[in-house]
């Protein structure tokens, strides 16, 4: 089974709202449990499950997932291997991803950023609680809410005992944040999540990743050195994200260490140089020993640590520049920019139906017209992707091919209009059976009922889909988003004042049709 993402209506019990994320291991959704409750929803991907082997591997990561608590960490609420595809159920974190609040809102500083470096270091205390070793810290599975950072995505996160089921040969994780010891291709453990840590604030306090850019070979041969790039990272900080990256995991400080290194940055008299002290060097077995010795790529694990800067002088602290919040205060409308956009569109298409009926049933058609191609533009892109991968021309084979997707969406868009009008006519005829006056309230409540059903109506799945698609890029333009919330606000305005004046107007028609049974002004 493929089902393609669009189509998604249900996994289990819990019923999908939309499609939030998608990884190398599988698709996530946002979803409504049976209790009302919003939650993740993540499928594997159909060549991960295949097979035996791939569900097995599966069951033993589900075993390990439900041992991961805490308040940093998006825990596991329910899971089923026998589905098909298998899926896994998290708790639902509204937040940014870390990459998108710094590609918008520039690199974090000061408070900000030593809050998020102490938020991640209690999640990875969770995590390694249980047992587990995430491998997969980086940018994209930090999200951050209101509450502060939250660490997600535990798809690739094992016991540490149980790290040999992956499957020979691959390698799990994003080459720019990957320790050197993943790279020579040896067990994962807690030191081997710090140094993702570590690779993360990098990220967050540069705008770039520790290990530069470039062809993975080239990006990963640099890791194996050590060869990371602290520029730009405010001094004090550069020390200890020093420590946690260095070449051998046994010569990096704990994560206790590190929170306490990061509390001392936090207060007003900390050292602008601070640096941390190497952890004590681990016992190594002799055969584990004379293993080193006859391999020349684990050289670079005997590498000593990097010189501690020397102290330099520093001007007294400025306050730092304003900047946006850390959990995406900064961007425009709290991140929330396209569900303004489209309650502010669900007002005005209520308003429209109770003053104008007549355009505002055309607007209702129009409506679900451009919803169902957008859905329809977005699932032509998704099967072509799928057979034949990305390509930078998919756009525009996309647009070429629109009009024949407005064509292929009149008929379920029209039939889609009927019902919800048919049905808002009558909730306005009833009403109209208390309301002999003939004043708003059967207007009103017919235009409500439509809207709603032109949103969660049958076919609503689709599009809705298609709608929030075309505003979803309104997220990401945090200034021109107030063009259009000006718009629908001036049109509200505009039409509570027109309706307060003039009454229902049927324009182009002179009145209502007779066989309608509903009041006139």
């Amino acid at each position: 089974m493929n089902t393609l993402p669009s189509e998604v209506a249900k996994i289990g019990p819990y019923r999908i709202a939309e499609q939030i994320g998608e990884g190398g291991m599988g698709v996530v959704y946002l979803a409504t449990a049976p209790d009302g409750s919003r939650v993740s929803v993540k499928t594997l991907r159909p060549w991960l499950v295949g097979g035996t082997d791939g569900r097995r591997r599966f069951e033993r990561e589900v075993a390990t997932l439900r041992r991961v608590r805490g308040r940093r960490i998006a825990e596991v609420i329910d899971a089923d291997i026998t589905a098909d595809p298998p899926y896994v159920v998290t708790r639902y974190v509204d937040g940014v991803p870390l990459t998108r609040l710094v590609g918008e809102s520039g690199p974090l500083r000061g408070p900000a950023l030593l809050d998020l470096a102490r938020g991640l270091l209690e999640a990875l205390r969770s995590v390694h609680a249980a047992g587990v070793v995430h491998r997969d810290v980086k940018p994209a599975n930090v999200l951050m809410s209101d509450d502060g950072p939250v660490l997600i995505d535990f798809g690739i996160a094992h016991a540490a005992d149980d790290t040999r089921l992956t499957a020979t040969g691959f390698i799990s994780g994003t080459p720019g944040y990957l320790a050197p010891e993943t790279v020579l291709g040896r067990d994962p453990t807690a030191a081997t999540d710090l140094h993702g840590w570590a690779a993360t604030m990098v990220f967050a306090a540069t705008g770039r990743p520790p290990y530069g850019h470039g062809p993975d070979i080239a990006v990963f041969d640099r890791v194996r050195r050590g060869e990371h790039d602290l520029t730009g990272v405010e001094p004090g900080l550069a020390g200890v994200l020093s420590s946690a990256l260095r070449v051998d995991p046994a010569t990096r400080p704990g994560t206790e260490a590190v929170l306490t290194a990061i509390d001392a940055l936090a207060r007003p008299d900390a050292a602008e140089t601070l640096a941390m002290p190497p952890a004590p060097p681990a016992a190594v077995p002799a055969e584990r020993a004379a293993d080193l010795e006859a391999t020349d790529e684990t050289a670079a694990l005997r590498v000593p640590p990097p010189e501690r800067p020397r102290p330099v002088a520093q001007p007294p602290p400025q306050p730092p520049p304003p900047r946006p919040a850390a959990t995406g205060g900064g961007l425009a409308l709290g991140g929330h920019a396209a569900s303004v956009v489209l309650a502010l569109g669900g007002v005005v298409l209520v308003l429209l139906l109770g003053w104008a009926p007549v355009v505002g049933a055309a607007a209702t058609v129009v409506t679900l017209l451009a919803g169902r191609t957008g859905w329809r533009i977005e699932r032509r892109l998704y099967e072509r992707r799928k057979v034949r991968g990305t390509r930078r021309n998919d756009r525009w084979l996309a647009v070429l091919a629109a009009p024949w997707d407005v064509l292929g969406a009149v008929l379920p868009a029209l039939g889609q209009a009927i019902f919800a009008l048919a049905c808002g006519l009558a909730t306005g005829s009833l009403v109209a059976l208390w309301d002999g006056s003939g004043l708003r309230g059967p207007y009103l409540a017919g235009a409500v009922v439509t809207t709603a059903l032109v949103w969660w109506g049958p076919g609503g799945v689709r599009s809705r889909r298609g709608l929030k698609i075309a505003v979803e890029p309104l997220n990401r333009m945090p200034r021109a988003v107030w063009a259009p919330v000006t718009v629908l606000v001036l049109g509200v305005c505009l039409l509570v004042l027109s309706w307060e004046s003039y009454g229902d107007v049927w324009w182009p028609t002179a009145g209502p049709p007779e066989f309608l049974p509903l009041p006139t002004w």
